[in-house]
């Protein structure tokens, strides 16, 4: 299966608007409280349109024509799933063009585009292009895969426990592999899928905050104390589904040993500073906490798991270097944490379309003058492909020029190690018949 951008294009011009619109609906919004965000944003001056123009103007036309469509379509389909991301977008654009431009981090990339062009791997893997025609994987396509692990409720029991604290009564035609269950599944996964997908990189502004306390700690003052941050984040949050997986996908039980907390605090902490995905995963769940309606008058539990379900999808894209732990070339620190896809195939779904989105990303180059520079927006990736046979997935990245092929080649054994290696890499799809994974760059189109 192929993903480009013209794809992207002609997909979205066919369809005019591919994200679906079930579960996230109608979740009741508190008028007031969404209304003390918007005077809050308003007062900064600092709109949506004000920031596309200004992104306008650093970008060019180029750049800037690929963006503006992709993000005003995750715009309208926020107002259904994630009302405050109109007052995140304009921040979430100035950080973008500040990762690029910047250099506090080598290699940075956009991520304006590339939060899109994500959501539209995974409608492809999961749903198909225009042929209509998802990936597969041994004959069966990987949305029934995903549903098939869901349906064991071996490792994936969390879920289901989870659903009957929202208030889910433990019907048993709703957990069983039946096929209204099934329709039902394949509908509330794939929806949920694509709200992770379209925002799992807004904690991108977070993590640059971290990032300059972090180097303010090298001159002995920062502003940033992360343990006392662990602490409120583990009172707020500890009955939450994303602090599943630091409990190897498990809620505390009463049996928990004494010292774990100690433990649990220290990888928050961790993946507050180290990583955007956990970040992002907290602004999600916050802001969606600062605007519904609590408490509601009609209960609407699936809604909410949505919600919870996605934002553990936005945590885990982004975890690889907390479950490593510093050394990579050792046993993983948090085993617990690994993703397998018979345990959290949607964190699968949403990581993998993450590493295969490599296309259309600009780096930025400058050309210096004599009276100052000029800043050019080259992506020189122009596709990536999944392939599976007999055991193997293949993930081809094709490339313009032989400087982006060989740059792509030189970070390629770093990251099929980290991601793919069958022992300890951060994936783990071996449930679904997977022996080998590889990836590799080439010349084309």
């Amino acid at each position: 299966m192929r993903f480009s951008l013209p794809d992207y294009n002609e997909i979205n011009s066919v369809n005019a608007y591919f994200f679906p619109e079930n579960f996230f609906c109608f979740i009741p919004i508190d008028k007031k409280k969404y209304k003390e965000q918007e005077d809050k944003h308003i007062d900064n001056n600092n709109t949506c349109d004000d920031s596309f123009h200004e992104l306008h103007k650093r970008v060019g036309n180029e750049y800037y024509r690929k963006v503006y469509p992709a993000q005003s379509s995750a715009l309208s389909f926020s107002e259904r799933t994630f009302p405050s991301y109109r007052f995140l977008l304009p921040e979430i654009l100035a950080d973008d063009w500040l990762a690029i431009v910047g250099w506090h981090k080598k290699h940075s990339r956009d991520h304006a585009l590339h939060q899109p062009l994500t959501a539209y791997i995974v409608y492809k893997l999961l749903k198909g292009g225009l042929d209509g025609q998802p990936f597969q994987i041994g004959g069966r396509s990987l949305l029934d895969l995903c549903v098939d692990k869901i349906f064991l409720w071996e490792k994936t029991d969390y879920i289901k426990e989870y659903l009957l604290q929202l208030g889910v009564k433990n019907n048993d035609d709703l957990f069983n592999d039946i096929p209204i269950s099934r329709l039902f599944w394949k509908s509330l996964f794939f929806e949920t899928a694509m709200v992770a997908a379209i925002f799992h990189d807004i904690g991108y502004p977070w993590q640059y905050i971290n990032r300059i306390n972090k180097n303010l700690n090298v001159a002995e003052f920062t502003l940033n104390n992360s343990l006392a941050n662990a602490e409120h984040i583990l009172h707020c949050f500890k009955n939450r589904l994303i602090l599943y997986p630091f409990n190897g996908y498990k809620s505390l039980k009463c049996n928990t040993p004494c010292n774990w907390e100690n433990s649990l605090l220290k990888m928050i902490s961790e993946s507050l500073t180290e990583t955007h995905g956990f970040s992002g995963s907290l602004g999600f769940l916050h802001l969606n906490d600062h605007t519904k309606e609590f408490p509601s008058k009609k209960e609407l539990p699936f809604h909410n798991f949505c919600i919870e379900w996605a934002a553990l999808g936005i945590m885990m894209h982004d975890l690889k270097d907390i479950y490593h732990g510093k050394d990579k070339l050792t046993l993983p620190d948090n085993n617990q944490m690994r993703l397998e896809f018979d345990r959290d195939p949607l964190s699968c779904i949403i990581t993998l379309a993450d590493v295969l989105q490599e296309f259309a990303r600009p780096n930025v180059n400058f050309h210096i003058h004599e009276d100052g520079s000029e800043f050019t927006y080259p992506n020189n990736c122009l596709s990536s492909e999944l392939i599976y046979e007999n055991g193997n997935l293949n993930l081809i990245y094709y490339y313009s020029t032989n400087e982006g092929m060989i740059n792509k080649q030189l970070f390629i054994p770093k990251e099929e190690k980290e991601y793919f290696d069958l022992a300890t890499g951060y994936f783990d799809f071996s449930s679904v018949g997977i022996s080998n994974i590889e990836m590799s760059a080439m010349l084309g189109l």
